[in-house]
């Protein structure tokens, strides 16, 4: 399983209420757990979403791109251990 589809399982799985309006990604782009959980940057959000929240970005914010590649690169540098 990637990591972008166990990211928005878990999201749908918190979040998603079939008795509330809306679908599961408008309810998950509304959630407002963003102090509270550590898959809040990276939800799934709409690209109008996601362009408005660039677009107004401050230089002092973390680059969200920046964190996913480097997480990308940290799984290359594991360390393999081999039987002497």
């Amino acid at each position: 399983m990637s990591r972008t589809k166990a990211i928005n399982e878990k999201c749908r799985d918190c979040i998603y209420d079939p008795a509330v309006k809306g679908s599961w990604r408008a309810q998950v782009e509304s959630c407002t757990s963003e102090k509270s959980c550590s898959l809040w940057p990276y939800r799934p959000v709409t690209v109008s979403t996601t362009s408005l929240q660039r677009a107004g970005r401050d230089t002092d914010e973390t680059d969200i791109d920046a964190l996913v590649a480097g997480l990308e690169d940290e799984e290359d540098d594991v360390p393999v251990m081999v039987a002497a």
